[in-house]
C-alpha cells in the first residue's frame, strides 16, 4: 500500500518512467472537480466533492435490505462464473511464460487476497457508487512530502482495492502527468494524494469528467418512503411480513380458486394481518394474493411498489432476488434476458479496465482478461455456431481448402509448430486411411509363409513374392 516505503536493491529507487500523454490545454469549458475549487486564503488542495454524499450512500445500502440484497446478487452474478485468459485478437501462438506469469499474478494479485477480493470490491463499489478506485503497486513506486504524494512506477507488484466513499478528486482542468497528484484519500483524519498513473479509476455515467452516479441518488425518496412505511408497519406488528412460495404444479381453475379461498381465510384470521403468498403453477407466477385487513392491501401494494421502482433502477429484475413480479415482465425468460444486459455491461467496462491498463504493465500482449458468460441462450447460440462452424470446417479440410492450423484458428486453438500442419493438402491419419481404402478398393490378402530356411515370406493373393 501508499503507506509502506519501497525500495529497490541496495536502497536504490528505480527511475519512474515518464508517461508519453498530450497534456495540451483544452478549450471546453468542463472541468474536473467543478463542485469546489482551490481554496484560494490557505492554497490547499481538497478533492471536489460529489453531488451526495459517499457516506450517506454507504449508511442507506446498509440499512435497507432491498438494496443490500441487490447489490449482493449483483456482485454475485458478475464475477460468480469467474473468468479466463484467451488469445488477443490476430494473435495465433502466445507465449506460454506470459500466460503462467498472469495466472500466478491473478492467483494472488496483493498478499492479503485470499481469492479475487480486489474483484469483489471493485464491482461492490461500481454498482453502489458508479465509481470504483484500485491502487498500483510498483517495485519503483517514490513518495515525496512525507510520505502523503504518490507516484507509480517500475514494474507492477500487486493491486489494492481502495474504498470508493473515501477518495476524492483533485479540482483541476484535467488530471495532470504525474508526478503532479490527481486523487487525494482522506481516512480518519490522515490523507494520502495519488498521481493518475498511481490510482485507476473507473465509473459508469460518468457526469461530464468527475464522477459516476449511484443509481440511489435519484431513488432517495422511493428508499425513504420504503424505510418509513416498514418501520410503520412493524411497530405495528410483531415480526416481519410473511412471504410463502407455494409450488402447485399443473392444477385446474377449480382446484386454484378452492386453493385460494382457503389461503385467505387463513391468513385472515391468523396472527398477522399482513401476507403475501407467491403460487407458482407450474408455468411460473401466474397468481399471488395480497391480504392487509387494515387498509385493503395498500400497505403491501405500496411496499410492491417501493421494492419494484429501486430494482428497475438498477436494473435487476425481483426474479432474481426470489420476489413475485406481474405485469409484462413475468415471464422469467424476459426477465433474465434484461438482466444478462445489466451483467454483461460491468463485464465490458472491467474487462477494458483490466486489459488496457493493468495488462500492459504486466508486459503481457499475446492474451486479454475475459469474463465467462452466464447467459444460457447466448451458451446456446455459440454451440450452435461451433457445431456448424466444425460441419464446414470438416468439408474445407476434406477438400484440401484449409491447412490444419487454418482450422485451429478458426476454432480458437493455437496453431501447432509441425510445418506440415500449415500445408492445406497434408491429410489427417484419418482422411488418409479412407482415401487409401477408396483408391484401392479392396485391401489385398497377405500370406505370411515359413520358408525352410526360417525366414518368413511375405506374398500377395497373385502369388507375388
Amino acid at each position: 500500500m501508499a503507506e509502506r516505503k519501497r525500495f529497490r536493491l541496495f536502497g536504490r529507487r528505480k527511475e519512474v518512467d515518464e508517461t508519453e500523454m498530450d497534456f495540451k490545454a483544452l478549450a471546453s469549458l468542463s472541468r474536473i472537480g467543478t463542485a469546489t475549487t482551490i481554496d484560494k486564503r490557505t492554497g490547499a488542495k481538497t478533492g471536489a466533492a460529489t453531488g451526495v454524499s459517499y457516506s450517506l450512500i454507504r449508511d442507506i445500502s446498509l440499512k435497507s435490505e432491498v438494496i443490500a440484497a441487490i447489490i449482493r446478487r449483483c456482485v454475485d452474478d458478475v464475477i460468480g462464473n469467474g473468468y479466463r485468459f484467451q488469445l488477443a485478437d490476430g494473435v495465433e501462438r502466445g507465449n506460454p511464460a506470459d500466460l503462467e506469469r498472469l495466472r500466478m499474478f491473478f492467483k494472488m494479485p496483493n498478499p492479503e487476497d485470499m481469492g479475487d477480493e480486489w474483484l469483489e470490491s471493485l464491482v461492490y463499489d461500481l454498482t453502489l457508487f458508479g465509481d470504483a478506485y484500485l491502487e498500483l503497486d510498483g517495485t519503483g513506486d517514490t513518495s515525496a512530502n512525507d510520505g502523503q504524494d504518490w507516484t507509480f512506477g517500475g514494474r507492477l507488484a500487486s493491486i489494492w482495492p481502495v474504498s470508493a466513499d473515501t477518495v476524492e478528486i483533485i479540482p483541476n482542468e484535467r488530471l495532470p502527468p504525474p508526478p503532479e497528484m490527481a486523487y487525494v484519500q482522506t481516512l480518519n483524519g490522515m490523507q494520502r494524494r495519488f498521481a493518475s498513473n498511481k490510482l485507476l479509476h473507473i465509473a459508469k455515467y460518468k457526469t461530464g469528467r468527475g464522477y459516476g452516479i449511484s443509481p440511489i441518488v435519484p431513488l432517495l425518496q422511493t428508499i425513504a418512503g420504503q424505510l418509513n412505511l416498514s418501520n410503520y408497519i412493524n411497530e405495528q406488528f410483531t415480526g416481519t411480513l410473511p412471504k410463502t412460495i407455494l409450488n402447485v404444479g399443473d392444477i385446474s381453475n377449480a382446484e386454484m380458486k378452492s386453493m385460494l379461498a382457503m389461503l385467505e381465510q387463513q391468513l385472515s384470521t391468523g396472527k398477522s394481518p399482513f401476507g403475501l403468498v407467491a403460487v407458482n403453477g407450474g408455468t411460473g407466477f401466474q397468481t399471488h394474493r395480497l391480504i392487509d385487513s387494515i387498509k385493503d392491501g395498500q400497505h403491501l401494494d405500496l411496499l410492491y411498489y417501493y421494492r419494484e421502482e429501486i430494482c428497475a433502477v438498477f436494473g435487476i429484475p425481483p426474479m432474481k432476488l426470489g420476489w413475485v413480479q406481474t405485469g409484462k415482465m413475468s415471464n422469467p425468460e424476459q426477465q433474465l434476458e434484461a438482466w444478462y444486459d445489466v451483467v454483461e455491461s460491468f463485464h465490458k467496462r472491467i474487462e477494458s479496465l483490466i486489459n488496457h491498463r493493468i495488462l500492459p504493465l504486466l508486459d503481457v500482449e499475446d492474451y486479454v482478461f475475459k469474463f465467462n458468460t452466464i447467459r444460457p441462450s447466448k451458451e446456446k447460440i455459440m454451440a450452435e455456431i461451433v457445431k456448424s462452424r466444425g460441419q464446414a470446417i470438416a468439408a474445407l479440410r476434406q477438400e484440401g481448402v484449409i491447412s490444419v492450423n487454418e482450422a485451429r484458428l478458426m476454432l480458437g486453438y493455437e496453431v501447432l509448430e509441425n510445418p506440415e500442419a500449415s500445408d492445406p493438402f497434408y491429410l489427417s491419419p484419418k482422411l488418409s486411411i479412407n482415401k487409401g481404402k477408396d483408391e484401392s478398393g479392396d485391401s489385398e490378402e497377405v500370406i505370411t509363409v515359413d520358408n525352410e530356411d526360417g525366414e518368413d515370406s511375405v506374398t500377395d493373393s497373385d502369388g507375388d513374392e
